[in-house]
């Protein structure tokens, strides 16, 4: 059986070799530590397609990882723009929602170290670390600023060729976090067929009002959750982060 990186390496190449001329845009994998056991599924990037944050984030990205020698998180450089690396974007930034002069962040990474935190019981989460211990893409690789004015002419492609991947197969927990990119009916549900996943239940972070709804999904064996939700961005509240944490630890697949 290959391990986790050998799928990693397959994919790029299969991404290189036969998908050349596919938009680098279409190819975007995403951010983080590809050999970690947490997978989250973002909508799309919420940034603007006229910057170089554009080129260098998402048209780069399949450039950065085929380059990439090494996946070392410790050789990452702090708050380098001209450094950057997928691996670790923007080493050094804090849980602050960004002002352009305290190196904070956006409201959805936030929510994602927040997450983190809550996962692995960290007191001190007052940096934004939570590409240490998981992988960060898109259903939708063309950013846009808001969902209903996004071009998601990429989606099956990366729905064919990248999250069915068996790279992206290999996680052990999957969360989606924004259901509108999906099919889901009573007779077909495009994200067990997928992830190869079965629907168990849905919940309520908030059961006084029934509110901040996720749903749970399982492999076959047991070894795989899946966990689809709301856009991890505004209006989602720490309860439902830390519910969706603990349905993580109790879960027992994270090493």
């Amino acid at each position: 059986m290959k391990n986790k990186q050998q799928l990693f390496l397959d994919l790029l190449q299969e991404l290189n070799e036969n998908h050349s001329t596919i938009s680098a845009e279409y190819k975007y994998l995403g951010t983080g530590n590809p050999m970690s056991d947490m997978l989250i599924i973002g909508k799309e990037a919420a940034i603007s397609i006229e910057t170089e944050q554009y080129q260098v984030e998402i048209l780069d990205n399949l450039r950065y990882w085929t380059t990439l020698e090494n996946y070392s998180l410790d050789k990452i450089q702090e708050r380098s723009f001209g450094a950057y690396s997928p691996l670790y974007p923007y080493r050094g930034q804090i849980l602050k929602k960004d002002n352009g002069q305290n190196w904070g962040t956006s409201k959805t990474w936030m929510n994602y170290q927040k997450l983190l935190s809550n996962i692995y019981d960290v007191q001190d989460s007052s940096n934004i670390n939570f590409h240490e211990k998981s992988f960060i893409t898109e259903v939708n690789s063309t950013p846009s600023k808001l969902t209903v004015n996004a071009d998601t002419s990429s989606i099956s492609f990366r729905k064919q060729n990248i999250l069915t991947s068996s790279f992206f197969q290999n996680f052990p927990i999957i969360i989606i976090s924004g259901v509108g990119y999906f099919d889901m009916h009573p007779t077909a549900n495009e994200i067990e067929e997928i992830f190869q996943v079965k629907f168990s239940e849905k919940k309520f972070a908030n059961t006084v009002t029934n509110t901040q709804p996720y749903w749970l999904h399982w492999n076959k064996d047991k070894t795989k959750l899946l966990i689809n939700t709301n856009q991890l961005s505004i209006g989602i509240s720490d309860l439902l982060l830390t519910s969706l944490a603990a349905e993580i630890q109790e879960s027992n697949l994270l090493k």
